[in-house]
């Protein structure tokens, strides 16, 4: 049983400028590719050859630019000109968008399948957020995602999905999954999983996956800032040998999304920017959190947007800490000189045009390496003490979503009345962190409210836009 593995992982945002590249990757390839992903041990214990491919990785962004998006593709290709498989198992994303191609996901599954025919079982793992083609069910058989929003599943997902594949091919099973869409966006930060309403929908795919042929049954979120036919949620459900049972599920779940569309609402406080800031530092004797939610870098903005920096300068806010704000320039500058020394400095402002730039004055009290958000290397920062509010400045995009992040380059948040974070909802680690939680609905790439992104691509009618129709 020989068994080809690959990992392409991106979340998209097309109203980003800043096109994702080949460069912006983590990536290993053939071998070393196996330390990336958590199948292996699968795959050994049922005896299987691995054909390993490529594991690559990027922090959200723009669309991706498609010489390099199809030379991701040509790898993950390339041995099945060789190499007769049995199965194949993809850990994506499901979000990602290619410049003159649309669906990344769509487009490496009709590829593959050209290679291999329809005989082949094809296993995907995707993120909770993904954006699924309508031909997705046509071209894989196996398809489930991340049960959890915010993201605590990843692993389990990805051995989830290697051991349906091995199920399949133990019993010679070539499923064929069911989608149907509840035509309901909803704000990613205002879908919880553990919460109401989404718990109830997730509660009920969890029961469905108990009964006797269902393989998986998986409610998809969908991913806003991507503006295209396929964007929002949807739901896919594997029944191992009848697909008119796994539609009527698809159907059922769908159903109840969109019954619940009216219940969604922010978990938190979702306030204008200055509203959030007046109430963060109405609650002196708490740890705040305000996330500065239109340059939510895991949306895939730019990062580089000094809008709240800009406020903060003009109150009469202190003991704040920007975390932070991704401006190369600025960065190098804070090397040129040394530690303990003040500096002026322009931030913020260069990688996108909706993006403030403004001046600060502080001085440099650290610099160094910077974790980034899957824990790989992210590239060189620096920490200002700005007086009333200290600076975190990176030279790349950065999301400071845990505490080690903050760590990496010795920096304590508890040291700060008021944490603002390049977020929509905080990652768990921050969420223990905080005595308060503030989303602001700041300008940006990654716009909260729906009606302010300005999609047109979208399928219509869709709620929030229209409502009282359904189409199942």
């Amino acid at each position: 049983m020989k068994i080809l593995i690959a990992s392409l992982q991106c979340e998209s945002n097309t109203c980003s400028p800043i096109a994702t590249l080949r460069s912006d990757y983590d990536f290993a390839a053939g071998e070393a590719m196996l330390a990336k992903v958590h199948v292996e041990d699968l795959l050994l214990e049922a005896g299987a050859t691995i054909v390993p491919t490529i594991y690559a990785h990027a922090l959200p962004g723009g669309a991706m630019d498609k010489d390099d998006y199809l030379w991701f593709v040509d790898q993950i290709v390339a041995p099945l000109e060789s190499e007769e498989v049995d199965g194949i198992w993809l850990y994506l994303h499901g979000a990602l968008y290619v410049e003159g191609i649309g669906s990344g996901e769509s487009y490496l599954l009709k590829r593959i399948r050209e290679r291999v025919g329809d005989s082949i079982p094809i296993a995907v793992g995707f993120d909770f957020h993904a954006n699924n083609s309508d031909d997705l069910i046509e071209l894989a058989n196996i398809v489930c995602g991340f049960r959890t929003a915010p993201h605590v599943d990843q692993i389990e997902t990805e051995r989830k999905a290697m051991r349906l594949l091995l199920h399949c091919l133990k019993n010679n099973l070539l499923p064929t999954p069911r989608m149907a869409r509840p035509y309901v966006m909803i704000p990613g930060d205002a879908v919880q999983t553990a919460l109401h309403p989404m718990s109830k929908i997730m509660g009920e795919a969890d029961r469905l996956e108990g009964e006797e042929g269902v393989l998986c049954a998986q409610v998809f979120g969908g991913q806003q800032w991507v503006d295209s036919p396929f964007t929002g949620p949807s739901i896919v459900v594997t029944h191992a040998s009848d697909p008119a049972i796994a539609q009527r599920h698809a159907d059922d779940l769908s159903k109840l999304y969109w019954d619940m569309r009216h219940e969604f609402g922010f978990l938190v406080d979702a306030l204008e920017p200055q509203a959030a800031l007046d109430l963060a530092l109405s609650l002196p004797d708490k740890l705040v959190f305000i996330s500065d939610s239109g340059d939510n870098t895991t949306a895939g903005a730019s990062g580089d947007n000094a809008f709240f920096i800009e406020m903060v300068k003009n109150s009469s806010a202190s003991n704040i800490l920007i975390a932070g704000i991704a401006d190369e320039e600025a960065t190098k500058r804070c090397y040129e000189v040394p530690l303990g020394e003040k500096v002026t400095l322009e931030v913020g402002g260069l990688l996108s045009t909706k993006s403030v730039r403004t001046t600060i004055s502080g001085v440099v009290l650290h610099r160094g390496d910077i974790l980034g958000y899957t824990g790989e290397y992210a590239g060189r920062s620096a920490t200002l003490d700005c007086g009333p509010f200290t600076v975190v400045v990176t030279e790349n995009r950065t999301a400071l979503t845990r505490e080690d992040i903050f760590q990496s380059i010795d920096l304590d948040p508890r040291r700060f009345q008021t944490v603002v974070v390049k977020l929509g909802y905080l990652f768990p680690d921050l969420a223990k962190m905080a005595d308060k939680s503030i989303l602001a609905f700041t300008p940006g790439s990654s716009a909260e409210r729906i009606e302010d992104i300005g999609l047109k691509e979208i399928r219509r009618p869709m709620f929030p836009f229209d409502d009282d129709f359904y189409e199942a």
